[in-house]
């Protein structure tokens, strides 16, 4: 599985490139047992210490989980992108990423997204989304809210079945949302309906895999958004987040 090689570098560098490659391909997965110490050592002509770094350098990035006792060793993780998010997130929001920029990144890249959800989706998908939008119905019906957590625009994305994408979703929804959290809900309450009605134009033009339409919509219902914010931040100050206005709104 895993032949020796040579390198410049470290040699723990060298394993941890050769067991993410075998990752990255599909050749190890979640729940394979890496060989023990001594025989990884073995096969790469070096010592267990240069191993047992190259192991928690993985299980440092949450690639490898290392169980201790009989039945321990170094096994392949289930991947877990939340980390990812965060950080990309936090990035965005740290370099104070302004209104305008939002709506330019959300432009380029939520339209496509819908695109490629009406091609892609499958029936799962589809009841996702249908359940997720009942859910928004339900409260704008009943006049209620909830903080936004931009859950159909997760959800469009991930019907791409598209990890690059869902991550750059994701992220923008983190960022959005936790902007929309110094708006007052009654000014949040306000835009549910519209959303709503965008969103239910968006699962119908996904449920009929209409690319064009999936896409056009999602470009109007973003453009349509961050008008009605920008109106509202510019109408009155905001004092939440240190009397700064927060720079957009997602829905």
């Amino acid at each position: 599985m895993l032949a020796s090689v040579r390198t410049r570098g470290r040699v723990s560098e060298a394993i941890v490139r050769r067991i993410k490659d075998q990752i990255s391909k599909g050749r190890l997965v979640a729940g394979h047992k890496l060989p023990a110490e001594r025989d990884m050592a073995r096969q790469f002509k070096t010592s267990r210490v240069s191993v047992r770094e190259a192991y928690r350098s993985l299980e440092e990035v949450g690639l490898l989980r290392i169980r201790r006792g009989a039945d321990g060793g170094a096994f392949i993780a289930a991947v877990d992108h939340s980390p990812v998010l965060r950080s990309l997130a936090l990035v965005l929001g740290l370099a104070n990423t302004s209104h305008r920029q939002l709506t330019d990144a959300r432009l380029l890249i939520e339209p496509p997204i819908a695109r490629m959800a009406a091609e892609r989706a499958g029936k799962e998908d589809i009841a996702l989304l249908e359940r997720v939008l009942a859910e928004e119905e339900e409260d704008a019906a009943r006049s209620t809210f909830h903080p936004t957590d931009s859950q159909f625009h997760r959800s469009v994305a991930d019907c791409t079945h598209n990890l690059p994408l869902i991550v750059l979703m994701n992220a923008l929804a983190d960022l959005t949302a936790d902007a929309a959290s110094a708006l007052d809900l009654s000014t949040r309450a306000r835009h549910r309906a519209g959303n709503c009605r965008y969103h239910r134009q968006l699962l119908e033009a996904i449920r009929s895999g209409d690319g064009d339409a999936a896409y056009a919509t999602m470009a109007e219902h973003v453009s349509d958004i961050q008008r009605r914010v920008h109106r509202s931040l510019t109408k009155r100050p905001i004092k939440a987040n240190g009397g700064k206005k927060p720079s957009g709104f997602c829905s």
